[in-house]
């Protein structure tokens, strides 16, 4: 009968392996003790009813061990109980083997060999399980078949039957130990097997923890960059609407360019970090590419000019609306870093040059965008190696290059079906850098909802937020509105103000010391009457998709994120308003 394949190394293998040879062995045995019953005398019948009852011993001991919660100690004392009940039970069978041999019928002598062959294979079975146990098991079985088979009287030589005996049991003893070796080379390859697969399962336990950390301190960082960012915004929102100059009005449009691109790169960075590999998308909107361009080249142009280069942008199509639907944060990313990296290559007093080109292809546009640089020339079989990641060409390492904006940029062209490249300008030194892409045309110009909607009636909103920066923001940007404007500092106090009841609108930061925004929500949706519901937004820095799904768990109709979106906070003011 065949055992079940068990990795007897193991504990837990080795004890159901052992109850599975005490099972199949006793139903054999028992068996073999009715045939001694019927055909031998009663000592010998009686001799098999010991080999039985060793061998129910021996399940008896295998029940106990399966019981036991330690398997490590059941199986430590199963494996010398096995040992001496091995020893038993062979020394046993070899001494029936030897009583049938002793009867003068020529045909028990071939009765008694069969059952010392028995014991001699059951013996070298357990080859697997120790050296001792092989050779105490296998020791006296072979003696026995060899002291049946051999005739003293007769020369060995002429003994047909002590020779095929003899060969049999060098045959059985040369495969077994042949057997051992391979058995515990197989264990041992096992054992490192599962040692690599628990380093491998720490390894991936590991990354992964390494990955939540990596999140949460994006997270954190999001949140504590978000912060001051959203004042700076919200005050140059602010300030632009107030009397100023010509070049007052510029350096608050900068202002607002630069903080608006910062919050579009911590954006990208955070999507990115959400991200497996694989799985990036594009994020597909509304944008004015002409816009995006002026925009990332007015706010370089000042890093430009303190560099001893002049920045300058060629408008092609001028003519031409290019508004398209697309991936504004990509494009832009892309844009950023072909500039930075045409100015870090071209020293002071040269020039760098982007200029963007169009067609028009029915319902969408063709775009081109070249960024020339006045820095040293890239030789062809390096241009290759340009755009992969942590590959630098010479003049990248001048620079100090990373090597990887410019893969950032060949990934981003990619996932929108574009192109990129590098070719020589007419009038080396240098290089010209360019992308091209294809993307719908988008009709209408870009719209600040902020010049067209207004709050329609007068309204009463709370605003929960503990950072006093954050407060001045929205009490400079609602000023003019029509809104009656009371802030709380923590989630107890907006907690409190809402009970004294009146208000059409709560902004709740998520954030906040003595109670959070999302406790307090909880609390507000648990005790608001049944069909009075106030709109509750939570206006935080913690956007992630996690934070928002906990969010609209709490009850929140909706987020708003730092920095403030103004045209979204006007849409939802003039909407409580009933504009």
């Amino acid at each position: 009968m065949l055992e079940p394949m068990t990795d007897v190394t193991q504990p837990e293998g080795y004890i159901r392996y052992a109850r599975s040879v005490a099972l199949t062995r006793l139903a054999l045995v028992a068996c073999f003790v009715v045939l001694l019953a019927l055909y031998t005398p009663w000592p010998i019948a009686l001799l098999g009813a010991v080999e039985f009852g060793l061998y129910l011993a021996l399940l008896v001991a295998t029940e106990i061990a399966t019981r036991r919660a330690d398997r490590v100690a059941a199986s430590r004392r199963l494996r010398w109980q096995s040992e001496i009940l091995m020893v038993l039970l062979v020394a046993n069978a070899c001494l029936i083997a030897v009583q049938i041999r002793l009867y003068d019928e020529p045909i028990m002598q071939v009765e008694a060999a069969l059952l010392a062959i028995c014991v001699l294979l059951f013996a070298a079975l357990r080859v697997h399980m120790s050296r001792i146990s092989y050779v105490v098991g296998v020791a006296p079985a072979a003696a026995t078949l060899l002291w049946i088979a051999i005739d003293p009287a007769e020369p060995l030589a002429g003994d047909h039957y002590a020779l095929a005996m003899l060969l049999f049991v060098a045959a059985v003893l040369v495969v077994t130990w042949r057997q051992q070796a391979t058995d515990r080379a197989l264990a041992r390859a096992v054992q490192n097997l599962m040692r690599q697969n628990l380093a491998l399962t720490q390894a991936m336990d590991d990354a992964k923890a390494a990955s939540r950390a990596k999140t949460r301190l994006l997270a954190v960082a999001s949140h504590e960059i978000r912060t001051p960012l959203n004042a700076v915004l919200g005050l140059a929102h602010a300030l632009g609407r107030e009397p100023l100059t010509p070049a007052q009005e510029d350096l608050a449009r900068g202002v607002v360019e630069g903080g608006e691109q910062l919050t579009r790169l911590l954006d990208g960075i955070l999507d990115f970090a959400h991200l497996d590999a694989g799985e990036a998308r594009l994020n597909l909107a509304p944008v004015d590419l002409r816009h995006l361009t002026r925009s990332v080249v007015n706010v370089w142009s000042r890093h430009a000019l303190a560099m001893g280069v002049q920045l300058t942008f060629e408008d092609a199509d001028p003519d031409l609306d290019l508004g398209i639907v697309a991936d504004a944060a990509r494009l832009e990313q892309t844009l950023v870093n072909l500039v930075s990296n045409a100015l870090k290559a071209t020293a002071a007093g040269g020039r760098v040059g982007l200029r963007l080109s169009a067609v028009a292809q029915d319902t969408a546009l063709g775009l081109i965008v070249e960024v020339r640089d006045a820095g040293p020339s890239i030789p062809p079989d390096e241009q290759l190696r340009v755009f992969e990641a942590f590959e630098t060409t010479e003049r990248g390492r001048v620079a100090g290059d990373s090597g990887l904006g410019l893969a950032a940029c060949a990934a981003n062209l990619a996932l929108m079906g574009g192109e990129i490249g590098i070719t020589d300008p007419p009038d080396p030194p240098g290089a010209v850098f360019w992308f091209a892409f294809r993307a719908p045309r988008h009709t209408p110009g870009p719209v600040d909802p902020a010049d067209d909607l207004r709050v329609a009636n007068p309204i009463r909103v709370l605003a929960a937020e503990d950072n006093a920066a954050n407060r001045h923001v929205l009490a400079a940007l609602l000023n003019d509105a029509a809104v009656d404007l009371v802030f709380a500092e923590d989630g107890a106090q907006a907690l409190a103000a809402w009970g004294s009841g009146g208000f059409d609108l709560i902004l709740m930061d998520a954030n906040m010391p003595v109670m959070d925004g999302v406790e307090a929500l909880r609390h507000i949706r648990r005790e608001e009457a049944d069909g009075v519901r106030v709109p509750v937004w939570m206006l935080t820095a913690n956007v992630a998709d996690d934070d928002v799904a906990r969010y609209h768990e709490a009850g929140a109709d909706g987020v708003l994120r730092k920095p403030i979106d103004i045209g979204a906070l006007f849409a939802l003011l003039a909407g409580v308003s009933g504009a």
